[in-house]
């Protein structure tokens, strides 16, 4: 299946997902699919750019059958030189904060925690520089926890575990081969649904830079 329209199986799953656990096109809904889609972006742009940076370490992360597993190998100080020979317009990702970390940490009863942490892990490490302001200068983080927003919650480790089973199937890596239009019009058709002024402080993650 051609890369866009795995892209917007993805956004048509993750709505339904919501859906099912009592969302539908409201704002909390629209805080969800936008946060949860944009990790997915980042993630796989991150491994993209592992794979392809000005480094020998590069080669070893591009011929592991999983790149993820080859990141995680490295030793501190390599994973250290190999984040910082990739563009600083890519948040820089830990493995414990990687997709494939995340699956495998599936069966544990606490994973809506988990998820939750993960998100809020990377907001914080990348504050300096992914991060908006309000008018009032307060700064709007990347990610936040987003499992509170199911009421129930008995019910928000299958949610979280819902929102990742959605992710895995498919790597964003052909479409980064492209131009970043490919994801300014995937946006366009992710917030349709929802009342927002061009996607609020998201929007500027899928638009070409200067």
């Amino acid at each position: 299946m051609p890369i866009k329209e795995q892209t917007l199986r993805l956004i048509d799953e993750l709505k339904a997902t919501c859906k099912s656990y009592g969302m539908g096109n409201d704002g909390n809904e629209y805080k969800i699919i936008t946060q949860v889609f944009l990790y997915k972006f980042l993630n796989d742009k991150f491994g993209y750019e592992i794979k392809h940076a000005k480094s020998e370490l590069a080669a070893r992360i591009q011929s592991a059958p999983k790149w993820e597993l080859a990141y995680a190998e490295l030793n501190d100080n390599e994973r250290m030189l190999l984040q910082c020979a990739i563009s600083p317009d890519v948040p820089v990702l830990e493995p414990y904060h990687l997709i494939a970390h995340l699956w495998n940490q599936q069966s544990k009863g606490d994973f809506d925690t988990i998820f939750d942490n993960t998100m809020t892990d990377i907001a914080e490490k990348n504050a300096d520089i992914f991060s908006t302001q309000t008018s009032g200068h307060t700064k709007i983080p990347l990610f936040e926890p987003l499992t509170h927003y199911v009421t129930d919650t008995a019910q928000r480790a299958s949610f979280a575990r819902a929102l990742v089973d959605k992710l895995v199937n498919f790597s964003f890596e052909a479409a980064f081969k492209q131009h970043y239009d490919f994801f300014a019009s995937i946006f366009e058709y992710l917030i349709k649904d929802y009342n927002t002024s061009g996607g609020g402080k998201y929007a500027e993650y899928y638009t070409p830079h200067a």
